[in-house]
């Protein structure tokens, strides 16, 4: 993700990840989001998602999938407000193309 997605994050959403994470539950499949797998595509640390998504999980936007067994990696899922995730999905989208970004998923 370009640096500037990543200015704009975090004067809209107070953390610098945060649209980043919110971009990729917006666009996930059912399945939702590794933050591991999030981190590998953008070359950071998955640490830098921990807090972003805490806070989404603390809002009620967000939910942690319980984990199979056997499973190491940790998943999470958008709640099921549609309407609203569509309208975040719009955003972010536009958000992200206004920055220079590619898109994810």
């Amino acid at each position: 993700m370009p640096e500037r997605l990543r200015e704009v994050s975090a004067k809209l959403f107070g953390n610098r990840y945060r649209a980043e994470v919110l971009l990729a539950l917006a666009v996930s499949d059912s399945r939702g989001v590794c933050l591991g797998d999030l981190a590998v595509s953008r070359s950071v640390a998955s640490n830098v998602y921990q807090a972003p998504v805490q806070a989404l999980v603390d809002a009620g936007l967000a939910v942690r999938v319980p984990r199979e067994p056997g499973e190491r990696r940790q998943w999470y899922r958008r709640s099921d407000d549609v309407e609203l995730w569509r309208c975040l999905a719009d955003l972010l989208g536009r958000l992200a193309e206004e920055a220079g970004a590619e898109r994810v998923g």
